[in-house]
């Protein structure tokens, strides 16, 4: 599918971004950010970039400048993709474009967050991205409608270290999902939309691996009282190997089961 990346330059472009949150996410009026929000970051230093498939709009990416101290990035609040285009390599052509932007201007690290039990978004921002986290927060956004409502607005924060060895090397080629390596750190049962989390440990290895839902959205329909436990077990199992020095960089594969893995920073 062709189509092009380009910054926001008008009010309608604005405006359509508006419309591509409620596409994308259902929100409700209350949790979609306003245009004039876009407006703002645009003149302070931030990016608001359009995918178009002809004239329409069918996906953004929206960063804002980001300081702590003497340290300079840039936070990437949201990226979305039309429902109808998604799978056509438009939220990876967006997230280049992002990475391209900030290098062009100096800007050393992007970060954002996501949801971690959502695993297609894992894949792309470990596995396509070469992003990776140490950092998680419980009910971050406390988001109620839409996509994420009925659970915590949980989020793993990722960092993506623009123009280094790891992510350029994802670029053109991004390798496919690796099988898990090391130690389980959790133990399930069932599959698929029954799959359940049983128990939780911390072993003493470099490398460790955590199962999660390959496909948390099924299970919210069928039972939202184990899609909680689901949450409610990830918080704990990533707080606590992060806690312990871990880092999630990637999400691996084994049959139709998923799994984050988990290194300490020197195993890579």
């Amino acid at each position: 599918m062709a189509f092009t990346i380009r910054e926001a330059r008008s009010l309608e472009d604005f405006l359509a971004i508006e419309e591509l949150q409620i596409a994308a996410w259902n929100f409700s009026e209350r949790e979609t950010v306003p245009h004039a929000s876009f407006v703002v970051a645009q003149h302070t230093g931030g990016l608001v970039a359009l995918a178009l498939v002809g004239e329409r709009p069918v996906g953004f990416v929206y960063g804002l400048a980001a300081c702590e101290g003497e340290k300079r990035w840039q936070h990437s609040h949201m990226l979305a993709v039309h429902p109808d285009f998604r799978g056509s390599g438009i939220a990876p052509a967006l997230k280049w474009f992002q990475h391209d932007w900030a290098q062009a201007r100096g800007i050393p690290r992007i970060t954002w967050t996501f949801d971690p039990l959502l695993t297609r978004n894992a894949r792309l921002n470990f596995g396509k991205l070469g992003a990776w986290s140490k950092t998680y927060y419980p009910n971050f956004y406390g988001i109620r409608t839409g996509l994420y409502a009925g659970l915590p607005a949980d989020r793993l924060y990722v960092e993506w270290e623009v123009g280094s060895t790891r992510v350029l090397g994802r670029r053109h080629s991004p390798p496919p999902p690796p099988a898990p390596k090391g130690q389980p750190l959790n133990r399930t049962s069932g599959e698929g939309a029954r799959l359940r989390p049983e128990a939780l440990d911390l072993p003493q290895d470099e490398a460790v691996y955590l199962e999660v839902p390959r496909d948390i959205e099924a299970i919210k329909r069928s039972d939202m009282e184990l899609a909680k436990a689901w949450r409610m077990h990830t918080r704990e199992a990533f707080q606590m190997a992060f806690a312990r020095g871990y880092r999630a960089v990637d999400l691996a594969q084994r049959g139709e089961r998923v799994f984050y893995q988990l290194v300490l920073p020197n195993a890579g």
